[in-house]
């Protein structure tokens, strides 16, 4: 007769050692999404079982403060050697969204270089290029000889993140130059680096804005960027992965904007952040409302005669809205893309223009049909009339003024994005209710009641 193992030896899909054997064999995006979905105290113990190599694939993998939960629950020794196997870009953003007592604390658990790094790239702000940099740039000086280059490449090879590019830099680290991989190789060993680089090498500053710098990677297509200081020493690089995190963060902060909500607000960020970002541009978009409500005061007689125009103000109102928001989007879109200045302002406008026009004219007899059709003889004749002027006006207003808001809230020293939709929606709201209200109070006086 057999023995029974012991239920406590045999592994289970919760036990931390199973979850992180079968970790070990997916690649570190699905291993991400499943210990996003733990608890953090399993998520925990299981990047404590797991090599500090692979638990590190894993949490840069993850969003920034969900990785910040897992490390924060772990053990501070265990903690300290996955983060000091993180790239130190990523290292940083986990680092920013833990407590500041046990961040300090993590940080004396690592070693003096890595922690050194830390708090060296901590100090540029998170939406600069030296925020998003790595300090793991191939460079080398440009004293060495081609062959001791070589030498030197493949030391590196293995603790790198990358070598798209090899850059070159003077006794005071000055970037000087970058080295292509086949001038270097075909090169004789004997001869300098410095004979055989390119001296006309791009870079940005420190300080430089993240998206600039995703303009600029985007438009030339470069897989890297070096990063420098006022003087020219080289400080770091910024690689494409990081460009399309901008672009996705930048993305996102914008279509949150658009709605005036805060641009730094995530699904779990704590309600009372929540309720901070959100609350004052309800507030604005209240008083936006008590304007476009106060133009409907002004029409109430005519309401009273003709109650009917109280539901297609609403059609006109909302069709002018939506025209503003496709206006609104390639507007911004155009903007963050650098693709629009000044020259093309007249030429964008006069477009819109021609678009509203047209579009108006195409919504107004689709509507204006429609209420002949369901209202007959002279009162379907009249609302048709008025709907029709009304749209061809809104729809005009709202592209015109869908492009236009984006450039004065830019020109004004904001983001371009920053709660537009509800100084559009106050335009096309108020214009739509006085165009189609005053059109109908116009049309009363002169041919009278329908």
């Amino acid at each position: 007769m057999s023995e029974e193992t012991p239920a406590s030896s045999t592994p289970t899909s919760q036990d931390p050692s199973y979850v992180a054997h079968t970790i070990e064999a997916i690649p570190p995006a699905d291993a991400a999404q499943m210990v996003a979905e733990m608890e953090p105290r399993e998520a925990a113990a299981v990047a404590e079982y797991l090599d500090p190599d692979t638990a590190a694939a894993v949490l840069s993998a993850m969003d920034p403060s969900a990785a910040a939960v897992v490390i924060s629950t772990m053990q501070p020794p265990e903690a300290a050697m996955v983060l000091q196997e993180i790239d130190p870009d990523d290292r940083v953003d986990i680092l920013d969204r833990v407590e500041g007592e046990l961040r300090e604390q993590l940080l004396g658990e690592m070693n003096a270089a890595d922690a050194a790094d830390v708090r060296n790239l901590r100090q540029y702000p998170p939406d600069t290029a030296g925020g998003i940099m790595t300090t793991e740039v191939t460079a080398l000086s440009e004293d060495l000889t081609v062959g001791q280059a070589i030498e030197e490449l493949r030391r590196l090879h293995e603790e790198l993140e990358q070598m798209f590019y090899v850059y070159v830099v003077d006794r005071q680290q000055r970037l000087v130059g970058v080295l292509s991989m086949r001038d270097l190789i075909l090169a004789r060993p004997q001869r300098q680096i410095r004979d055989v680089m390119r001296r006309n090498v791009s870079s940005v500053v420190a300080t430089t804005d993240q998206e600039e710098v995703a303009r600029i990677m985007r438009k030339y297509k470069y897989l890297a960027m070096p990063v420098t200081d006022q003087r020219n020493k080289l400080l770091g690089l910024i690689t494409v992965d990081d460009v399309v995190d901008v672009i996705q963060d930048e993305a996102t902060e914008d279509v949150q904007r658009m709605a005036g909500a805060g641009a730094e607000e995530r699904l779990t960020s704590p309600w009372h952040f929540s309720f901070k970002k959100r609350i004052w541009w309800l507030e604005v978009n209240l008083l936006t409302a008590f304007m476009a409500a106060s133009v409907i005061a002004i029409f109430q007689d005519t309401i009273a005669k003709v109650a009917i125009l109280a539901a297609y103000q609403t059609i006109v109102s909302g069709m002018g809205g939506n025209a503003g928001a496709q206006a609104m989007a390639v507007a911004i879109r155009g903007i963050a893309l650098g693709e629009v200045d000044r020259a093309l302002l007249k030429r964008i406008l006069w477009r819109e223009f021609l678009v509203g026009l047209l579009s108006g004219v195409v919504i107004g007899v689709t509507t204006a049909t429609v209420a002949v059709a369901f209202h007959f003889g002279r009162e379907g004749i009249f609302l048709g009339s008025v709907v029709f002027l009304a749209l061809i006006i809104n729809h005009v207003m709202a592209c015109v003024s869908g492009v236009t808001i984006p450039f004065v809230m830019k020109w004004l020293g904001f983001d371009p994005a920053q709660s537009a939709t509800i100084f559009a929606t106050t335009v096309t709201d108020c214009c739509g209710f006085f165009t189609t209200l005053g059109l109908a109070s116009v049309a009363i006086k002169i041919f009278g009641l329908p």
